[in-house]
């Protein structure tokens, strides 16, 4: 995708006014690492490996393969809503399963059509099944399957018909009768009666039939030469997503006419999307998105206009175009610049299609439909603080609880955020914004219990007044010093050193932390014996 727009790593955004040094540091804030990180993936793996039930499908016939955010650990962390006083967990994420048929054999090599045999078009789970990907006059991005094996006849596969079959398949089972939806080429089986979860948490599931296919599509070719040169992805992850091929999936473009709807196929990326999330994304990285996909479900998401999908595949365009080392340095003027693309998107009226960019995901859209789009985007782009704080205003993230309040935790750095623009001096705003609110940050998941993220939140402001130079402390000998500072009671005490004394267990430097653990237990035990000792004289 070709921008007009270059990246700049700006000290105050131009447009919103908004330093991007306190942008970074409230979305970092807002949603930490620590609940969007690369272990989300690990967690996911060892769940779906727990659970591999297929709902009925024959293992031999059918390959499990979860694709889609919460496979690629680019999904919503948990989200709960206080309203009235009522605390209700949403439903922010979905689980996608591509249900690979084994069986099936698809190629667009033109060369192999003569050893094509023949099928049953009406079974779900023929013996085998082989068909040539045609790509010619087609909208890119679709397929039709010719499963014919002589240049004199064209027969098509009726993708209506596959689907029908994999409906009425479905069916069968008698919990899924009343319940499950049609949404295109998925099958949707509503959260209550979901049998998959992450975290503990049933999420709907959608599933879809694909067709596996060995080659990759002529009409991506130039996604190879492109990922090269921008040199975002490794060369041997290039070379593995192309020796994976893609799959071939029952969709139609949403233009295409009723009469050529039921020959034409879309070509998915998504395995190769899933390994692009996995393999190329940075924590910072995977935090950003959260953060964009936060401002989606604020803003965007009721206008129906685009989905999350539209937004991984700029999120990718813009990784193509940032070097890693900018997102660490500045994740705020990053998500910026995403901000900026997808406004010049919505002008365009296209979003190229990551690995076909000829396309265009959005060419569905009115006129009309784009003027309130881009309305939307540029009023997020004037202030993007607010859409992250209205979300929050009524919404926690769970792994941190529902006990802090930002709008007033924040106070400090969004007043200190307009001063920036006269001070200009970093280490001013850590001083006067960025420190206060850490030491209160800290403080609040003391009184929570909640140790995880007071250890996460010490860390960060250690590391914050190290790198200023406010502090020469090693970060065990930072611990000792605050933590007796905030906290009194010895439970909460004795809490925290056992769950950073665990968490550190390997690390010798944390030998002065185990040392102080020990000496509170010995002081708990010593006040039980003095007071049992003080009952017996009483009963004597």
């Amino acid at each position: 995708m070709e921008a007009n727009i270059a990246f700049r790593m700006e000290d105050v955004d131009e447009i919103s006014r908004v330093s991007t040094c306190h942008f970074s540091f409230i979305t970092q804030n807002l949603i930490p690492k620590s609940v969007v990180g690369f272990h989300r993936i690990e967690a996911f793996d060892n769940n779906f490996e727990e659970n591999q039930e297929l709902s009925a499908l024959n293992d031999d016939d059918v390959t499990a393969l979860p694709v889609g955010s919460a496979a690629e650990g680019l999904n919503m962390p948990r989200i709960t809503q206080i309203t009235k006083g009522y605390h209700k967990p949403l439903d922010l994420s979905d689980l996608d399963i591509m249900l690979v048929l084994s069986q099936y054999n698809i190629t667009f090599d033109e060369e192999e059509k003569s050893s094509l045999r023949f099928a049953d078009p009406k079974e779900l789970f023929p013996w085998e099944f082989f068909a040539l990907a045609e790509t010619s006059n087609i909208h890119p991005g679709y397929v039709r399957l010719n499963r014919s094996n002589t240049k004199l006849l064209n027969e098509y596969q009726d993708r209506e018909m596959l689907l029908l079959n994999f409906r009425m398949h479905t069916m069968e089972r008698k919990e899924f009768v009343d319940v499950v939806e049609i949404n295109g080429p998925a099958l949707t089986i509503p959260v209550f009666a979901s049998d998959r979860n992450i975290g503990g948490k049933p999420l709907p599931v959608d599933k879809v039939l694909a067709m596996p296919c060995n080659k990759w599509p002529p009409t991506a070719r130039s996604w190879i030469g492109r990922s090269k040169e921008k040199g975002w992805l490794q060369e041997n992850l290039i070379q593995e997503i192309v020796k994976d091929g893609c799959h071939i999936v029952p969709a139609n473009h949403r233009q295409v006419s009723k009469m050529k709807s039921k020959n034409e196929w879309r070509i998915s990326f998504a395995s190769a999307e899933r390994k692009i999330a996995r393999e190329a994304l940075s924590d910072v990285q995977r935090q950003a998105y959260i953060v964009i996909k936060t401002v989606y479900h604020q803003r965007l998401k009721n206008l129906e206009l685009i989905s999350s999908y539209h937004l991984k595949t700029v999120f990718f365009y813009t990784c193509e175009r940032i070097h890693g080392t900018c997102w660490e340095e500045n994740v705020g003027s990053c998500i910026l610049y995403f901000l900026d693309i997808l406004i010049e998107c919505a002008e365009k009226g296209k979003i190229p299609n990551f690995f076909i960019p000829e396309n265009n995901l959005i060419d569905y859209l009115t006129e009309e439909e784009l003027a309130k789009l881009l309305e939307s985007l540029n009023e997020i782009r004037q202030n993007p603080v607010e859409q992250l704080l209205l979300f929050f205003d009524d919404k926690y993230i769970e792994e941190i609880g529902g006990n802090v309040s930002f709008r007033f935790l924040f106070k400090p750095v969004f007043e200190d955020m307009e001063n920036y623009l006269q001070h200009r001096n970093y280490n001013i705003s850590v001083k006067r914004a960025f420190k206060p609110f850490l030491e209160k940050m800290l403080a609040t998941f003391l009184e929570a219990r909640n140790y995880r993220e007071a250890v996460r939140t010490g860390e960060a402001l250690h590391s914050l007044q190290n790198k200023c130079g406010m502090t020469e402390e090693t970060l065990d000998r930072f611990f000792l010093s605050a933590i007796p500072e905030m906290i009194s009671e010895e439970n909460v005490m004795i809490g925290f050193f056992s769950y950073l004394t665990n968490l550190y267990q390997n690390d010798e430097s944390f030998v002065c932390c185990r040392n102080h653990l020990t000496y509170l237990l010995s002081a708990v035990e010593e006040v039980s014996v003095s007071s049992e000792d003080w009952t017996l004289c009483q009963i004597v």
